[in-house]
C-alpha cells in the first residue's frame, strides 16, 4: 500500500473531498482522541467533524497547505498534514511561520511511513516560501511523532528546537490569583 499513495492538495471548492474523505478522517481522529489536547474535544463527538473542518483546516486548504493521502488502490482515506501560516507574519511583515496543526494516519495505515510521505510532498508541493519556519507540536508520549519529525527535520535539513513547556490547567477560584 504505502508504494500506492495518492497523496495530493485538495481544491477548497471540492465539497465531494471534503464529505467523502476529510470529513470522515477528522471524525477517525476525534474517536481516537486527537483532538482532546488542546482542544478537549471528547471522543464522541464526531459529529462536530464539520466544524473542526471549517475552524481548523478550511483555511489550511484555501492556503494549500494541506495534503491528502488515499491508498491508490481502492480511494480509501489514509490521512493528511495541515499546517496554518501564522496571522502575525503578514500584519508584522516577518518570515512565515506555519504551525503544524495536525498530521494524522488512519489506524490500518500506520508504521508504512504514510506521515512522513504527506510531510515530504507537502512541504515540497504546498505553498510555502522559501525561508519558512515550521513548528511542530508532539505530545510527551507520541514517540513515533517525535521520531518521524525528528527524521524529517533531518532530511529536510531543518533545525529541530525544543522551544518550551506547555502547562495547562483549570482556575478553581478566582480568588486564589
Amino acid at each position: 500500500m504505502k508504494d500506492k499513495l495518492n497523496i495530493f492538495i485538495p481544491e477548497p471548492g471540492d465539497k465531494s473531498v471534503i464529505d467523502d474523505y476529510i470529513l470522515p478522517l477528522i471524525r477517525e481522529a476525534i474517536e481516537e482522541g486527537a483532538f482532546y489536547y488542546p482542544y478537549h474535544i471528547k471522543k464522541n463527538q464526531t459529529d462536530k467533524a464539520r466544524l473542526i473542518f471549517t475552524y481548523l483546516f478550511l483555511r489550511c486548504v484555501r492556503d494549500k497547505t494541506f495534503a491528502l493521502a488515499l491508498d491508490g488502490d481502492s480511494s480509501v482515506p489514509v490521512g493528511f498534514e495541515a499546517y496554518c501560516k501564522s496571522p502575525f507574519c503578514d500584519y508584522f511583515k516577518t518570515s512565515p511561520i506555519y504551525d503544524g496543526v495536525l498530521t494524522f494516519v488512519s489506524l490500518d495505515y500506520r508504521q508504512q511511513k504514510v506521515a512522513s510521505q504527506l510531510r515530504r510532498f507537502l512541504l515540497k508541493k504546498g505553498n510555502f516560501n522559501s525561508g519558512a519556519t515550521f513548528r511542530f507540536s508532539v505530545q510527551k508520549n507520541n514517540e513515533a511523532g517525535y521520531l518521524s519529525v525528528d527524521k524529517l527535520a533531518k532530511e529536510l535539513n531543518i533545525n529541530m528546537v525544543e522551544t518550551g513547556v506547555t502547562y495547562e490547567g483549570h482556575l478553581t477560584h478566582q480568588l486564589d490569583i
